[in-house]
């Protein structure tokens, strides 16, 4: 995944000449057997580029406005169990567009088998599962409600690499949208001890149900995302703006913030 990102994160610098870009995106091990040789494929796997006359490759979200970018703010539940053995259990998104929430999707998934202490954390029991569509059933309608929307999650490079393996598992070709981290985003520009989601709701007052339910965590990790956005600074323009101001080290707010976790 890290050389697929690396590459992704050149093409939002500059524009890539096409054959470049491709030939680069062959040697990348994450997207295995699966052959990607034009930009209709890459858009369907979720990243949003064009092809221009001149040949070069261009990633959308680096001209886009990101107050007019498609956001996905999503959440998982797992069983918890080692990674080659680990299961999501229910999947939770909602999507969002100049600050209005335009769709949402939420499922269980079907297992028999859940750790009790998974059942004590969420709530969720196998009796509630027992009729659930399969992983990969749900998994392909998920990919579609994604599309090339950003995908969003409080610390999502737990999301994304969970769901990413997922995919692996059944064989898909994995996804390659852009992504961002809202604890990250939250760090720079909302004031807080901590940053975990449920604090964050406590500070903000959000009120979107259970903690750790997956369309619940979503909701709320989307309030979250909505409030920090108030306190871009200025040079934030595009959607690839706002997702290097994720990445930067310095905080836009002032004075220093206090000391900050995850948890």
């Amino acid at each position: 995944m890290k050389q697929f990102e690396q590459l992704a994160d050149k093409l939002a610098r500059k524009d890539l000449d096409a054959k470049y870009f491709f030939c680069m995106l062959e040697k990348s091990e994450y997207l295995g057997d699966f052959d990607i040789t034009c930009a209709e494929e890459l858009n369907s796997l979720g990243l949003e580029v064009v092809e221009k006359n001149n040949g070069n490759l261009s990633l959308v979200t680096k001209y886009r406005k990101w107050q007019e970018q498609r956001f996905c703010v999503v959440d998982i539940e797992t069983n918890n169990l080692p990674l080659n053995e680990a299961k999501v259990i229910e999947i939770g998104a909602v999507v969002l567009k100049n600050g209005v929430i335009l769709d949402e999707f939420n499922s269980f998934i079907f297992t028999d088998f859940l750790p009790e202490a998974i059942v004590n954390l969420t709530g969720i029991t196998v009796d509630m599962l027992k009729d659930a569509p399969s992983e990969a059933e749900v998994l392909e309608k998920f990919r579609l409600f994604l599309g090339t929307d950003v995908f969003v999650a409080h610390n999502v490079e737990f999301d994304y690499t969970f769901l990413s393996y997922a995919f692996g598992r059944h064989n898909f070709a994995p996804f390659l949208n852009r992504k961002l981290c809202t604890i990250k985003l939250a760090r720079k520009t909302i004031k807080s001890e901590k940053y975990g989601l449920q604090t964050l709701r406590e500070v903000l007052e959000i009120d979107e149900g259970v903690h750790h339910r997956a369309l619940s965590d979503a909701r709320s990790a989307a309030k979250v995302f909505l409030e920090a956005c108030k306190n871009l600074p200025k040079w934030v323009v595009t959607t690839e703006d706002l997702i290097e101001f994720t990445k930067t080290n310095k905080s836009f707010l002032e004075p220093k913030l206090p000391f900050m976790s995850e948890e």
